[in-house]
């Protein structure tokens, strides 16, 4: 019970990140209108308004770089200076770990879904069904805050693990031809079917209709797999690095 008492000393910690707010939630406004006004109203690839496919990729997108949130603020607390303090707190150091990932976890959909309503009120972006959106933005912030913490346990210096997450989130965007149009390749295609969390939750998104068909189903257990896994990694390697 005593962890519970941190929650709001962690969430004013997480609001007077404005750092994180710059570059997770100005920064996605500023591109997306930007984008608004050099992107023809042409039909893309899935037929919606090219506007509208972008604006939902980057939107999910940035939820690859959401996991800087959880990974910055175990670092601070268990492998600076500063966990000489935690530790001398009578609580479990375990339950306050989850609990930062939680709550930034939770700041990144919370982050995502403020995008989502601007990109519809502010830019005429269309989500058909934001609730089932809403779902898959989760489990993206869920798999980066993971991959991130894999990065933090796995890498000693936390500059290196840093600019792997950068290399995880622009990865994805370059493969999903984001940045330019990848070659039509069968090494290319299988991985952004199977591997890249990008294009999987994009499809998620885009081929659900109010009915869970075949192929959602597919994508939504693809990344639950991934979530399920890589968390266990992620708690193989918290034990053997966590002071």
């Amino acid at each position: 019970m005593r962890v519970l008492s941190t929650v709001p000393y962690t969430i004013k910690r997480l609001a007077r990140d404005y750092m994180t707010m710059m570059l997770l939630l100005l920064l996605p406004m500023v591109i997306l209108t930007v984008f608004s006004f050099i992107l023809p109203d042409v039909p893309g690839e899935r037929g919606f308004p090219i506007m509208e496919e972008t604006a939902m990729y980057m939107i999910v997108g940035f939820q690859l770089f959401g996991g800087a949130i959880v990974m910055s603020y175990i670092y601070m607390d268990f492998f600076t200076e500063r966990r000489h303090r935690i530790q001398t707190l009578p609580m479990n150091h375990t339950l306050y770990g989850y609990t930062i990932m939680l709550l930034g976890t939770i700041l990144s959909v919370l982050l995502g879904v403020i995008l989502m309503v601007f990109s519809q009120y502010a830019l005429g972006v269309n989500w058909s069904h934001p609730l089932w959106s809403i779902v898959i933005i989760s489990l993206m912030a869920i798999l980066s805050s993971i991959v991130c913490l894999i990065f933090t346990f796995t890498v000693r210096n936390f500059k290196i693990a840093e600019r792997l997450s950068e290399v995880y989130g622009l990865g994805a965007f370059l493969m999903a031809g984001l940045f330019f149009p990848m070659p039509d390749h069968v090494i290319i295609d299988w991985f952004n079917q199977y591997v890249n969390p990008l294009t999987i939750s994009y499809v998620a998104i885009f081929d659900y209709n109010g009915v869970f068909e075949q192929e959602v189903i597919f994508q939504v257990l693809l990344l639950l797999g991934y979530i399920v896994v890589l968390f266990a990694i992620m708690l193989a390697l918290g034990r053997r690095r966590m002071p």
